[in-house]
């Protein structure tokens, strides 16, 4: 029932999607211009060094390994990769002042990008909520002026323990991958193994992620309280919405994977241009329609549509969808 609202939602609000990605653009744009003011020295030297070039080339044959089934390549990776990620890391050691300076720079340039892209993300945010509570439209400058303090109180806050988690999370699939690929005696189904599992473990901690945080931006949003109690409120959640909340989560990022790389190939890239701003899109509906269903509060879907949730035992990721 969640993902069916969330998704009537973002298709009866599909205009917002344009204004989003006006937003995302902006704050790539941003982000771009950092990067060449501050970084292009070094990512440049970075990239020409002969251990990354050699690092770099050793993942292309493995994915040309990987597609065409070369099992004597796939037998060997391993052992490569380990000694390509050694090279590069005694590469770093030489040049411990220049990466310091050049890791401290890309942290918080990706620390600003992440900022901003989360105001936009409070912000629309709160443009759900006008619509839920009484199918309104409001400009989105001056939501976003008017939210501004909340929002930037709640990404200071969001930013670095979110950055902390999927560092953790890419290192954790990093170490999965390199034990599956060492233990498993076949070398194709070994890569194909440890690649699934990989990703699997990835899906499953930003779905994780999103469940936890979940209530945060619409109890602040809707209910106007303050961060403090609505992390309070977020970390409550029972036992049984929280597992219906991750298996909406975890299949809604799976489609989202899987539709981003099929408008990919399928329109070389063109197609992203609206599934990439609509998944976040349809991310905030489904924390707000997930919210306002928890809390028992009539909401909008469409002009003539209003939902009066109702207490529920259970709840099954496919109940009552329809297109």
């Amino acid at each position: 029932m969640i993902f069916k609202n969330a998704f009537h939602l973002t298709i009866d609000n599909f205009a917002l999607n344009y204004k989003l990605l006006l937003y995302k653009a902006a704050v790539w744009v941003i982000t771009f211009a950092l990067s060449m003011a501050f970084l292009y020295a070094p990512i440049v030297t970075l990239l020409n060094s002969r251990p990354m070039a050699e690092l770099v080339q050793l993942l292309g044959d493995f994915v040309k390994a990987l597609t065409s089934g070369d099992t004597a390549f796939l037998s060997t990776f391993a052992d490569s990769f380990q000694v390509s990620m050694g090279e590069l890391v005694a590469y770093l050691q030489r040049n411990t002042p220049s990466i310091v300076l050049f890791a401290l720079g890309l942290l918080a340039i990706l620390l600003i990008s992440r900022f901003l892209d989360g105001i936009g993300n409070f912000t629309f945010g709160c443009l759900i909520d006008n619509r839920l509570s009484s199918y309104a439209k409001t400009p989105f400058m001056v939501t976003c002026i008017g939210n501004l303090s909340k929002s930037a109180l709640w990404q200071i806050v969001y930013v670095p323990v979110t950055f902390v988690y999927d560092v953790c999370s890419i290192f954790l699939c990093y170490g999965v991958f390199l034990i599956l690929i060492n233990i498993i005696s076949v070398e194709l189904i070994a890569s194909a193994a440890a690649l699934m599992v990989s990703a699997t473990l990835l899906l499953a901690a930003q779905a994780l992620k999103l469940t936890i945080f979940n209530d945060v931006v619409p109890a602040i949003v809707a209910d106007k309280m303050r961060l403090r109690d609505a992390l309070k409120k977020a970390f409550s959640c029972k036992a049984q919405r929280f597992g219906s909340l991750f298996s909406t989560y975890l299949v809604t990022v799976l489609l989202i994977m899987c539709v981003n790389v099929l408008f990919a190939v399928a329109t070389f890239g063109a197609g992203l241009l609206i599934t990439i701003p609509m998944s976040y899109l349809i991310m905030t509906c489904i924390q707000f329609v997930s919210y306002y269903d928890d809390t028992h509060k009539k909401y909008f879907l469409g002009e003539d549509n209003i939902v009066r949730p109702k207490e529920r035992t259970s709840e099954n990721f496919y109940d009552d969808f329809e297109l």
